[in-house]
This record gives structure tokens, C-alpha cells and sequence, in this order.
């Protein structure tokens, strides 16, 4: 991490100290802290993808389920700063609808790949007005890279007990109100055009369980979470999805054979 991150974490300390929160708390929730990338349309940093803009797809690969986000740019996005072992080059392309009927979807293109712009009609358009208005508000720009740090804002976890899964607790759960007073200390505010988060922990505004914990349980339910990380967050900017966040979460080893496909989704809105 660099010493900008460094530094971040240890105002973080600082002030849950001042909080009184109990030092093993604190050298756990910070313990747990992972790198991520912040890609908005603001900021100073390298171009790494774009939201929006024709999509470019192989002519053998399927039509995407879901409207067009985001491209990133997988060389752009160093382990360094994300956490995860992207491949080394192509482009890894993000479908989502903001709803809790909807859902999202990853592809991978690799580099030298032939493609073909493609025009995807989707059914519900002309079923439902409305999907048509919120998709033309999706963002359109190049997106900008800025490294991060992320803290998990998860207070619980899942336990397998003889009567199923039920949430247990984890050592920070008092006192998880503080992550919005930790965040805003550092001027943290809600970007032009939303943001995408590249590895790190998922976020959301009202939460007890992990989302990549959600999101493994609807794939497998002989899941370990353990297993699984989080691929990229979405948290748009769009009237009338104020409060959403879509999570997209891989298997480690589907990652390193790069089957995006299998790639599990998991929502969340505060409506």
C-alpha cells in the first residue's frame, strides 16, 4: 500500500482510539483492510476503462443479458492496487440493470480478439418504459483510476448450524456505525456518474452480511468464502436508484482461468 493509503489507515486508528473502540477490535477490522481500485470520472489518475460506448463482443459470443456498463481495461489495473490477479491484458466488460429484478454480468475479451460492435435489444424495454429511461441515464466517459484501501462493512458472517446458515457476529459488529464517520472524515463523497470498485471489500449503504458471502451462497451452496473474492462494486448514479449497489464476486480459481462467466452477482437497495 502506498504511504498515502498507510496513512489513511493510521487517521482510521487514530480516531477509533479517540472512539474508544477496544484495541483487538480495532487490530482486527484494520487487519482485514484489503487494496482497491476507485474508478470514477473525476480525478487525476491513469485511464483504465470507460463507462459506456459501443459494445464490442466477438462474433461467436453471446448477446449479454443485461444493458451495457463499463469496460475495463485488465493491464490498467495492476494486483498491485486491486488485489486480484487480472489477466494480463484484454478487457473485462460490465452488464448490469440497477434493480432487484435485474442482475449483472461480466465478459472477458482478450487482447487481439476479433470483434464486432453489437446492437443488443432487450425484451423489457417495451414491456416495462421505465428500463429504457433508467439505462439511458448510465454514465458515458472515460473512467479514472485511484488506488484505495477498503475496510469491511459487513458486522456479521454466515454460520452453518444443524438448522441451516444463520449471521454470527463478528468482533467489530458494536461498533460498525463508524465506517460513514470514518469515510466522511477523509472527504469521501459520492462521485459524478457513481463509481466502480475493483477488488477490495463490498460496500453498501445498509448492511450485517458480506455481499461476496451472498453472492457465493446463491451460486454453491457448498460454498467457502474463503474461496471467493470481490471482482468490482457498482454504485451508480442514477434518479431514482439512489441507494443501490451491485456486486459482482468470483471463485479464486475461476479468476485464474478467467471464466468471467461464472462470475455471481449479489444486489443491494435502500429504497
Amino acid at each position: 500500500m502506498t504511504p498515502e493509503i498507510l496513512a489513511k489507515l493510521d487517521r482510521y486508528r487514530a480516531e477509533m482510539v479517540r472512539r474508544d473502540i477496544p484495541s483487538g477490535v480495532v487490530d482486527q477490522w484494520l487487519g482485514a483492510a484489503l487494496p482497491c481500485a476507485a474508478l470514477t470520472l473525476d480525478g487525476d489518475g491513469p485511464v483504465v476503462g470507460r463507462y459506456g460506448g459501443p459494445v464490442l463482443l466477438p462474433p461467436d459470443a453471446p448477446d449479454p443479458e443485461f444493458p451495457f456498463l463499463a469496460s475495463l481495461n485488465c493491464a490498467d489495473l495492476p494486483e498491485k492496487v486491486t488485489g486480484l490477479l487480472l489477466p494480463p491484458d484484454g478487457r473485462l466488460l460490465l452488464f448490469a440493470f440497477p434493480d432487484l429484478d435485474g442482475g449483472g454480468q461480466v465478459m472477458y475479451v482478450p487482447q487481439g480478439a476479433v470483434v464486432e460492435e453489437r446492437a443488443i435489444a432487450f425484451e423489457y424495454y417495451d414491456e416495462d418504459p421505465d428500463c429504457l429511461e433508467i439505462s439511458e441515464q448510465y454514465p458515458q466517459g472515460e473512467l479514472r483510476m485511484a488506488a484505495d484501501v477498503s475496510l469491511p462493512f459487513h458486522s456479521s458472517k454466515a454460520k452453518a448450524t444443524d438448522h441451516g446458515w444463520q449471521g454470527e457476529d463478528l468482533p467489530w459488529a458494536p461498533y460498525a456505525s463508524i465506517h460513514s464517520d470514518l469515510w466522511n472524515m477523509d472527504g469521501r463523497g459520492f462521485p459524478r456518474g457513481g463509481w466502480v470498485q475493483v477488488g477490495g471489500h463490498a460496500q453498501e449503504e445498509c448492511m450485517d452480511v458480506n455481499p461476496v458471502e451472498s453472492a457465493a451462497m446463491s451460486s454453491d451452496e457448498t460454498w467457502d468464502l474463503e474461496d471467493w473474492v470481490l471482482l468490482a462494486d457498482w454504485h451508480p448514479s442514477i434518479e431514482g436508484r439512489e441507494g443501490f449497489s451491485l456486486h459482482w464476486a468470483i471463485r479464486r480459481q475461476e479468476l485464474a482461468a478467467r471464466r468471467f462467466e461464472r462470475a455471481s452477482e449479489s444486489m443491494h437497495w435502500n429504497s
